[in-house]
């Protein structure tokens, strides 16, 4: 902007370009444009240039993002596909008369009722957990048969 006086005379508007008190020759004369409305010029040319800029990235953020998500949609149907393969090989391995078969033609049997052992497992008393109780109990003997469990 420069410094030279402003009238609005040759528009039709009288003493709009002058302070008030002086005339409209007068070499004081202040320009119509004020800062504020400069700024609010400038804030909205900026939002007209800012505005189309962040809805383009929002739209291209909203593509990047539906196609992660059917990448990730397909390697889940995969992934469940596998899973119920996999359970139904696990089912037919699992088989009891596959595993008998199995056990017979190596030489195994099922062992007779002298054979079978069946072992007490002590859970620690409330008071006596974690592995300093554990240690104490190694070491110094728990004062019971079966080990330190």
């Amino acid at each position: 902007m420069s410094s030279a006086p402003y009238s609005n005379a040759a528009f039709g508007y009288p003493g709009v370009g002058t302070v008030k008190g002086k005339s409209k020759n007068s070499d004081t004369a202040q320009p119509v444009i004020r800062l504020r409305s400069v700024l609010i010029g400038i804030c909205a040319l900026a939002v007209c240039m800012v505005g189309p800029l962040v809805l383009v990235w929002t739209q291209s953020y909203i593509n990047q993002v539906s196609l992660r998500i059917e990448s990730k949609t397909e390697t889940l149907a995969a992934v469940n596909s596998e899973i119920t393969t996999l359970r139904l090989d696990c089912g037919r391995l699992s088989e009891t008369a596959r595993i008998e078969r199995i056990a017979r033609s190596r030489g195994l049997e099922y062992p007779v009722s002298g054979q079978i052992e069946v072992w007490e497992v002590r859970t620690p008393r409330s008071g006596d957990s974690g592995l300093f109780a554990y240690l104490m109990q190694t070491f110094f003997g728990s004062g019971k048969p079966g080990g330190p469990l």
